[in-house]
């Protein structure tokens, strides 16, 4: 074994700790990266449940509606249970049982006939599991840079769309609630700002390169589709733009999470 004695005292203790405790400390950040893309999916499929919802018992593309409802429930159940056996920490603990608790709750109302108070129920509960995921993904990943801050980034694009069609199929429901509008419009914003920093990443290789261009190029056109929620009535066509700009963006999650996976 090769020795360290040409430094001493601060820094060698420095090396020391760094070559004792490295596999530690990896295998935190592994554990970190995993906690943050699990509350990250939750964050995701608190908005798509919902939309999926409002579709179904709308009759808006029913199948694939139900489709998706049935997979987000699914994937929602897996993610609670990873989180619940991941986390450490008192006050993590709880916001996990309390997301679990949320997730029962929301599977018994989707166990009655749609009504007006049903789709109310829907939105509050897709609004806790969102906060109660935002605080661990926050915990998880704050002051992550680098390519755990771009993986977030670009997590976070995937659930504005599906925020904003959320709040647009709930608007055609008959939740008109100006509060609604504005949670909307809020979200096309918060994407916008998301896609500048997508856009100021100069890493991509050229195929992920293609996409970011589709992605800006077809925002615009989404955009107005959805800021026009007061005025116009497209819901399919809603739904294909979010299910377009989604294609393009989740080629980007599945590269940052593989260089994030790398970094760390």
């Amino acid at each position: 074994m090769k020795r360290v004695i040409a430094l001493k005292g601060a820094a060698a203790t420095l090396i020391f700790y760094s070559l004792a405790t490295g596999n530690a400390a990896a295998n935190l950040d592994q554990h970190d990266l995993e906690m943050l893309k699990t509350a990250k999916n939750v964050e995701i499929v608190s908005q798509k449940i919902a939309k999926a919802y409002f579709y179904k018992h709308m009759d808006i593309r029913r199948e694939l509606a139900d489709k998706d409802l049935k997979e987000s429930l699914d994937q929602l159940k897996n993610d609670l249970l990873t989180l619940k056996k991941g986390i450490t920490g008192k006050e993590e603990t709880n916001v996990s049982k309390f997301l679990t608790y949320t997730g029962d709750e929301l599977d018994q109302a989707l166990a009655k006939p749609y009504s007006k108070e049903s789709g109310a129920l829907m939105i509050d509960f897709s609004e806790s599991l969102l906060e109660g995921a935002d605080f661990l993904s926050t915990k998880h990943g704050k002051g992550k840079d680098g390519e755990v801050g771009m993986l977030t980034q670009v997590e976070n694009l995937l659930f504005l769309l599906e925020r904003v069609n959320k709040y647009y199929i709930a608007h055609k429901a008959g939740f008109k609630d100006y509060n609604n509008v504005v949670q909307l419009e809020n979200a096309v914003a918060d994407f916008e700002k998301g896609l500048a920093k997508i856009n100021s990443y100069g890493h991509y290789p050229l195929p992920l390169q293609d996409s970011v261009k589709k992605i800006n190029k077809f925002w615009p056109v989404a955009k107005e589709f959805y800021l026009g929620v007061q005025q116009n009535a497209l819901p399919v066509i809603v739904l294909a733009s979010t299910d377009k700009l989604e294609q393009e963006v989740n080629a980007l999650v599945k590269f940052h999470h593989q260089e994030a996976e790398r970094e760390n």
